[in-house]
């Protein structure tokens, strides 16, 4: 499917791609269906007060920041795109960042990021649209990645979370919340949170987030395109 059939979805009950790993001579696919997921007129629960980001179930759509500081620096790597096959989580923060906070779950994650080798893949999405350069933002990433002595983490940025040219608005995030993370397993988010303090009991519900999510299937390998 190309990119503008998938973005063309209605997503009822999740995005209903499989994507196929193999295993000897079998194809193997999951298929989870959230109940309620797009459908109109579904019972709801009360919804929290502030909202940000795509549902849980959806796919977690394709867009190209730039990359200030880790492993692509310098380029334009779609987070989905090239590390989309096991765990990733997207950790956005708009027009009220709290750098305290920032710092601390930046250690957090680059501790989870090494702790878990290649099975995640964790990205810093910055899109400050106040006071906005290019330059200015690039140079203020670089210098938290050498006073954190990052090495895993991706420290990204947007010119905002609307901006249509990054495709960074496909993700829907409120700038005005203090942060959103959203995990990711194949493609596929799994949970999200939103203004979420940097604590120890925090970091736990993340850590625990991947441990129960992880796939039965991390080791098997994908198809191989020709």
């Amino acid at each position: 499917m190309t990119g503008d059939k998938r973005k063309s979805l209605e997503n009822r009950g999740g995005s209903g791609i499989l994507r196929v790993l193999i295993s000897g001579d079998l194809q193997i696919a999951e298929h989870n269906i959230i109940l309620g997921l797009n459908i109109p007129n579904y019972p709801t629960t009360k919804k929290i007060e502030k909202q940000s980001g795509l549902e849980i179930g959806e796919d977690n759509p394709s867009f190209i920041p730039y990359h200030a500081f880790g492993p692509d620096k310098g380029t334009r790597t779609c987070p989905v795109c090239k590390y989309g096959r096991f765990h990733g989580i997207v950790y956005f923060v708009g027009n009220n960042p709290n750098w305290d906070d920032i710092k601390k779950w930046l250690t957090f994650l680059e501790q989870e990021s090494v702790t878990r080798s290649k099975y995640l893949k964790a990205y810093f999405v910055y899109g400050n649209e106040k006071d906005y350069s290019k330059d200015k933002r690039q140079k203020e990433l670089e210098k938290v990645g050498l006073e954190l002595k990052l090495k895993n983490i991706a420290l990204t940025f947007v010119p905002s979370m609307i901006d249509t040219e990054s495709e960074v608005y496909l993700n829907k995030i409120n700038p005005s919340v203090e942060n959103t993370f959203v995990i990711f397993k194949h493609r596929t988010i799994i949970d999200k949170f939103i203004n979420f303090k940097a604590s120890a009991d925090n970091f736990t519900i993340i850590s625990s987030t991947l441990d129960k999510t992880k796939g039965d299937y991390f080791n098997l390998s994908e198809p191989k395109h020709d």
